[in-house]
């Protein structure tokens, strides 16, 4: 039995697992504060430190407006830090603080956990192989947004 137009989308299995994914991480973030994809802009900056709003935006590809927001949030609640830049005074660079670095291991610890569940099954090869396709995927779909 064939698969039919919809479910040969892959558009429509990427929005799944996009759904998905927020659902099980908000749930396992919400109660050490960090639901509602705020966990994302930890996870980012733990890899890139010192980002300003602009490219945390173009990171995550969320508007401006969102991420604001968001890390007004953040450094309110004691897990970001905002440094001027040098070079342009009107930027900010953003920075875990020391509450981020803290619990950093546990939300990389978690986001591993989940990407070991969304591959289960699947030998080295497989899984080589579906990163590949998806990176490609998210090239393509750079591409078309700019």
């Amino acid at each position: 039995m064939g698969m039919n137009r919809q479910e040969r989308s892959p558009g429509r299995w990427i929005a799944t697992l996009f759904r998905r994914s927020r659902v099980h991480l908000d749930r396992a973030f919400e109660q050490i504060g960090l639901g509602k994809g705020l966990y994302l802009y930890l996870a980012l900056l733990s890899r890139n430190e010192g980002l300003t709003q602009h490219q945390l935006a173009m990171e995550l590809a969320l508007d401006e407006g969102t991420v604001a927001r968001a890390l007004q949030r953040l450094t309110g609640a004691g897990w970001l830090r905002k440094e001027r830049d040098e070079r342009d005074g009107r930027a900010f660079r953003v920075y875990l603080a020391k509450r981020a670095e803290e619990i950093m291991p546990r939300v990389l610890q978690e986001l591993e956990a989940w990407n070991g569940l969304l591959v289960e099954g699947f030998t080295a090869e497989e899984r080589e192989i579906a990163l590949r396709l998806l990176v490609r995927m998210a090239e393509n779909a750079d591409r078309q947004g700019r």
